[in-house]
């Protein structure tokens, strides 16, 4: 299913089957997860959350929400920054880790059961448009992401992983330059009144 198809869908809480709202948002995890929908809620009138523990599945007509207590949350405590809701994720653009644009994100495919993202899909050309082909991103390729830009690794920057980090590199799983591969230089201990010799 795509995400575009969650707003308008009823949200159905079974224990009372009773309508408890309808989809006006989803939030996404970039890792890979539908994590939140937001919705207009009946009894209310306002925006509340429903988080993805909530949620039992996903059909074509309603969204079924578990039988637990405490479907929603008022406003957005649970808001995360990384999340990315329909305004942030249609036209997010997407470079790779060896710094060449792939496209720009209109939509994803996921799960209806497990609520996990099958694949983020990229804006077509017009020739993909008439192939029936289009590009598409698996999750696990994503490297990082904000609401504006999604990184993805290639596979086409391979290297081995340096024998110790240092401070300033430790923590990242770029690919480094040439420069930044070398060892920094270390200053040997020196007696009092002697020059410092520079180990590499």
């Amino acid at each position: 299913m795509r995400l575009k198809a969650l707003r308008g869908l009823p949200v159905i809480d079974p224990t009372a089957a009773r309508k408890v709202g309808t989809v006006l948002d989803y939030q996404v995890d970039p890792a890979g997860r539908l994590a939140a929908l937001d919705i207009n809620a009946v009894e209310s009138g306002e925006a509340e959350r429903v988080l993805a523990h909530r949620i039992r599945r996903v059909g074509r007509h309603a969204v079924i929400l578990t039988g637990r207590a405490g479907a929603t949350s008022n406003g957005a405590p649970d808001l995360n920054e990384h999340w990315l809701d329909s305004g942030s994720l249609v036209g997010l653009e997407v470079l790779g880790d060896d710094g060449n644009r792939i496209g720009r994100l209109m939509d994803a495919g996921f799960d209806q059961d497990s609520l996990d993202i099958d694949a983020y899909l990229l804006q077509a050309s017009l020739w993909q448009r008439l192939t029936g082909r289009r590009g598409r991103i698996q999750p696990k390729t994503v490297h990082a992401c904000s609401r504006e830009l999604m990184l993805v690794s290639t596979g086409r920057l391979k290297e081995p992983a340096p024998a110790s980090l240092d401070e300033t590199t430790r923590g990242l799983d770029l690919p480094l330059k040439v420069e930044d591969r070398l060892a920094a230089p270390s200053l040997e201990p020196v007696a009092d009144g002697q020059t410092a010799g520079v180990s590499s």
